[in-house]
């Protein structure tokens, strides 16, 4: 479901994803989720419908008691289609975990910048200046 004006949104049976004026793309996960390979992919195809430039930013927010694989992890360090992306956790410790996991997927030379956060604001903040901060 596409809501026209500047706020596009897609509601799915994983989460909402929402544009803002600020081109961002947000993904607001839903709680008690466990995203697997196949999942990702329809995310990614979703964002897609939202953003098809071939350059989004996008934030994925952790719904409480929700994660990625880590097949679904190494899909989103691959995928083509994004320049920034942002994982927005629920707790300190994902971030910790998190941030071990964005280097050992960089091995894979993602073609985008990628990084785990504690908040949105600071995420948000960092994709703004393009990833530079």
């Amino acid at each position: 479901m596409l809501n026209p004006g500047t706020h596009k949104e897609i509601e799915t049976e994983y989460g909402r994803f929402v544009r803002h004026e600020n081109s961002i793309l947000y993904f607001y996960m839903h709680n008690d989720l466990l995203i697997d390979v196949a999942e990702a992919q329809k995310m990614v195809s979703d964002a897609c419908r939202l953003d098809d430039s071939g350059q989004a930013r996008l934030i994925v927010v952790y719904g409480r008691n929700s994660d990625l694989t880590f097949g679904a992890q190494r899909y989103f360090a691959t995928v083509t289609g994004f320049t920034h992306l942002a994982f927005v956790t629920s707790s300190r410790l994902q971030v910790e975990v998190g941030q071990f996991l964005t280097t050992l997927l960089r091995v894979l030379k993602s073609s985008y910048e990628f990084r785990v956060f504690y908040d949105v604001a600071t995420a948000q903040a960092w994709l703004l200046v393009g990833g530079n901060a």
